[in-house]
């Protein structure tokens, strides 16, 4: 009997022993993973009692604030323009959770980022009611609405740079969605965030970052860099196109079959012939142009406010002559996104220098304090100085003389390359990317249209719109 006892007093040691270790285990270190469940309805009822910043535009327009609701969850979102920014800012939902900015700098607009002011802290202190941080963008809602307007509901994207600091003037996907259909105290009818989600169309997706695309002959701006800064050939450097290569079995073809016979490199750049693109690609080799693909961008994750899917180019060990081939006019494995292509012209225009793209000018209490500035910053060297020099000229040509004359702009120097990219059973996709005044860049854009064909025909146009804003804007 005694001997029964003891085992069973020491059973029960052991489950208030465990209870314990447990207790403390989830108080002392599984707090915060409690405090940031999604689930934790205390934890939500307390958030939404903040008075969550605001988000600005360049042109301080006001695309995201908190207005009171008298609901439970008291300071709930309003996107008083709609979709037009809502691929950049996201959306803050108590019911859907967060994206875009909204999400990545929650903590700032809360009023719990790393920069408090001293009337902030003293309010988290003394347990006064809060204000977050106000963000201040780099996108102009001016130059967003113009390139909204340009694609014309047709699914693609737009992204302009600052090609010498890196800021982000404009980011556009189509299709998109109302952030306020996320707001439950706005729209709370589930059918809609339902149809949302169910779209085939996917709204939700933010093209400009997400989507992968095969670069088509844009790509061929990388591959010119890669050439013409290794020294394997020159402007004046003459090829001969017959309209057809056969590498290995499988033949490279100018569009519509046409031969360009003898040609050099800056003209074969001009009409983006396949021919010459394919026999620098093998020249170079694959490593050399895996190793300048790399230094635009490609295999990197880049640096970024929101989460940014890697453009990719095979590795060099597993590309045969083909895949070499076919790489460089920007088809077989190479995919890129719309951000990626407007550093790849960014870059150019910005003496061979890749800056780190951002989206955040600065962080602001809610007296209208800057409380933190962001600026330029240096990522990646893809060329010298020189190299774009020269490719700049080149890319100019494209433009005065070839397949972007679409983009002509009068009395303005524009730099750029078309690219259309194969589908395999539709539609190519239509490239074009840039950046003017050519010798003294203030603005690079990278535009594609889903399955929009031509790039000079249908994606040069669009480029040209959001210039001329861009360079019109004060």
């Amino acid at each position: 009997m005694n001997r029964s006892i003891k085992i069973l007093l020491l059973v029960f040691v052991i489950c208030l022993v465990a209870i314990v270790a447990n207790l403390s285990w989830i108080q002392i270190f599984g707090a915060e993973g409690i405090e940031d469940n999604a689930f934790n309805k205390r934890r939500l009822v307390e958030e939404y009692a903040i008075q969550r910043g605001d988000i600005l535009s360049a042109d301080r327009q006001v695309v995201a604030r908190s207005v009171d609701t008298g609901t439970e969850y008291q300071y709930q979102r309003e996107y008083p323009l709609g979709s037009l920014l809502a691929d950049v800012t996201g959306y803050d939902s108590w019911m859907y959770g967060r994206s875009g900015l909204e999400k990545t700098y929650n903590r700032e607009l809360l009023g719990d980022g790393s920069v408090l002011t001293l009337r902030s802290l003293a309010n988290k202190l003394l347990g006064a009611s809060k204000k977050g941080n106000s963000l201040v963008l780099t996108v102009d809602a001016r130059l967003q609405a113009t390139a909204t307007e340009a694609l014309a509901g047709r699914k693609g994207a737009v992204v302009a740079l600052d090609p010498g600091t890196g800021a982000v003037l404009a980011m556009v996907t189509a299709p998109t969605y109302d952030p306020n259909v996320t707001v439950p105290f706005q729209n709370d009818d589930t059918a809609a965030w339902d149809a949302l989600v169910a779209n085939p169309e996917q709204p939700l997706l933010d093209r400009c970052t997400s989507g992968l695309y095969p670069p088509g002959s844009s790509f061929k701006v990388v591959v010119a860099a890669a050439a013409l800064d290794s020294g394997l050939v020159a402007p004046e450097t003459q090829f001969n196109c017959t309209g057809e290569l056969l590498v290995h079995g499988y033949t490279i073809s100018d569009f519509g079959g046409k031969s360009h016979g003898n040609i050099t490199f800056a003209d074969a750049l001009v009409v983006s012939c396949n021919n010459t693109f394919a026999q620098v690609g093998l020249s170079l080799g694959a490593p050399s142009l895996v190793q300048y693909a790399e230094l635009f961008g490609f295999n990197e994750v880049i640096p970024f406010d929101l989460p940014v899917a890697e453009s990719r180019i095979a590795e060099p060990e597993s590309m045969d002559p083909v895949a070499v081939a076919s790489s460089s006019i920007g088809q077989a494995e190479v995919l890129a996104t719309p951000l990626e292509m407007a550093l790849v012209a960014a870059a150019v225009a910005n003496g061979g220098v890749v800056m780190e793209p951002y989206l955040v000018d600065e962080i602001q209490d809610y007296n209208g304090k800057t409380i933190e500035r962001f600026g330029p910053g240096k990522w990646q060297e893809a060329t010298d100085r020189a190299t774009a020099s020269t490719l700049t000229r080149m890319m100019v040509e494209v433009v005065d003389e070839g397949t972007g004359r679409a983009a002509r702009i009068p009395g303005v120097e524009v730099a750029g390359k078309t690219g259309t990219a194969e589908v395999e059973g539709a539609e190519s996709h239509a490239w074009f990317i840039c950046f003017a005044p050519a010798l003294d860049p203030t603005v690079a854009v990278a535009v594609i249209i889903e399955n929009g064909g031509e790039g000079g025909m249908t994606a040069a146009p669009v480029a040209r719109q959001v210039l001329e804003k861009a360079l019109s804007l004060d």
